[in-house]
């Protein structure tokens, strides 16, 4: 049965709706129009919208999962079914997977403020700056954290208000014909969105932080149907704004849109939506990062703060080994079929291992009866 902290370290089953969906939306709401295009042109909604179904059988695997945990974690549930040793061993290589989420969208962001803002400034300062902050935000604990979850949700969604713009210069007809693509052309899409829907993982991490936990599912799933609804309506939009042949070559197209937003007061839109961004990355990178040293702590008993700063020299040093354009769509790639293998293979076998373990200890103590 999974364990429960004392109600002063947790916070309320609500906030599992801004938890989740904050780490849902980072640097990827940006640029992922033009990567599920590749596949099923016009109809790659219906994969956006078929993955977001399938990380709600995701989520009720890991909550099965977590509510058999001793520790109501997935460290405890590596030892729990693996013994101590290998469960470390798959406990390091979660780690290693949160410090290259980090990683990957740091660098991302980084691409786009070199690209839009700052074309001079080397890559090791702009990481230093992010990772003060996100050090800052982390060391004051999980609460803090879920505080800028919070705000990781409502500045999206504030922002999607200027849709409107791009809106009046939409053509429906770019959606059409519907459902022309093989089945192929929609695992291509599908492949994309993985990495975009990536963030209910870190549940396995913070589970013993949430007050009843549970009973506390269908936050998350009501968290997920958002996740899905937002993405499914940037796709709406941005493929009534662009051509599919216009999406191919462009970057970034939701900042492309926030181009022709225009204001008295304001000639450069999209420099808002840039500096706002970094809160809409700071809770997928503070949870990554939290979720990293409590591994190692958890682990390894390691004292928070040294596996708090070596977490942070070892993901500067990747990030700023991240020096082309190539090697960040290069790291692009390498966590899609890393998130892709740890949601869709290493999830579900876990809990077929479950399943089969309790089915033997089942079988045993039925023998000695």
């Amino acid at each position: 049965m999974s364990k429960q902290l004392k109600e002063s370290l947790t916070v309320s089953p609500f906030f599992l709706l801004f938890l989740i969906h904050s780490t849902q939306t980072g640097v990827g709401l940006l640029n992922f129009q033009s990567n599920i295009v590749k596949g099923a042109g016009q109809d790659a909604w219906v994969s956006v919208l078929l993955v977001g179904i399938s990380i709600h059988i995701i989520i009720w695997i890991m909550y099965y999962l977590l509510k058999k945990s001793n520790n109501g974690d997935i460290m405890s549930l590596h030892q729990q079914l693996f013994g101590k040793w290998i469960g470390n061993i798959l406990n390091t290589f979660f780690y290693i997977y949160m410090l290259l989420v980090i990683t990957t969208i740091i660098r991302s962001y980084i691409a786009v403020l070199i690209t839009w803002v700052f074309p001079y400034f080397p890559i090791w300062l702009l990481s230093f700056i992010m990772l003060f902050v996100i050090t800052y935000l982390v060391i004051g604990g999980f609460r803090v954290i879920t505080g800028i979850c919070f705000w990781g949700v409502i500045i999206p969604s504030l922002l999607l208000l200027t849709c409107y713009f791009p809106l009046k210069y939409a053509y429906w007809t770019n959606l059409l014909p519907v459902f022309n693509h093989s089945i192929s052309d929609y695992f291509v899409s599908a492949k994309y969105c993985i990495l975009m829907y990536s963030g209910p993982e870190f549940l396995l991490i913070y589970f013993p932080f949430i007050k009843n936990n549970q009973k506390s599912q269908k936050w998350a799933h009501i968290s997920q149907a958002y996740t899905i609804i937002l993405y499914l309506f940037i796709t709406f939009v941005s493929f009534a704004y662009f051509s599919h042949g216009q999406l191919k070559h462009i970057t970034w197209p939701t900042l492309m849109m926030s181009k022709i937003i225009r204001y008295p007061f304001i000639e450069r839109f999209e420099y808002v939506y840039i500096f706002l961004w970094l809160l809409v990355i700071l809770p997928p990178c503070c949870m990554a990062l939290w979720g990293a040293f409590r591994i190692l702590k958890e682990s390894f008993q390691f004292k928070t703060r040294k596996s708090l700063w070596f977490s942070i020299i070892i993901v500067h040093i990747m990030v700023i080994s991240l020096k082309s354009k190539l090697d960040v769509e290069k790291i692009g790639t390498f966590m899609t079929y890393a998130t892709s293998s740890f949601l869709y293979f290493y999830i579900p076998i876990l809990f077929i291992i479950y399943l089969v373990f309790q089915a033997f200890k089942k079988a045993d103590r039925f023998g000695r009866n």
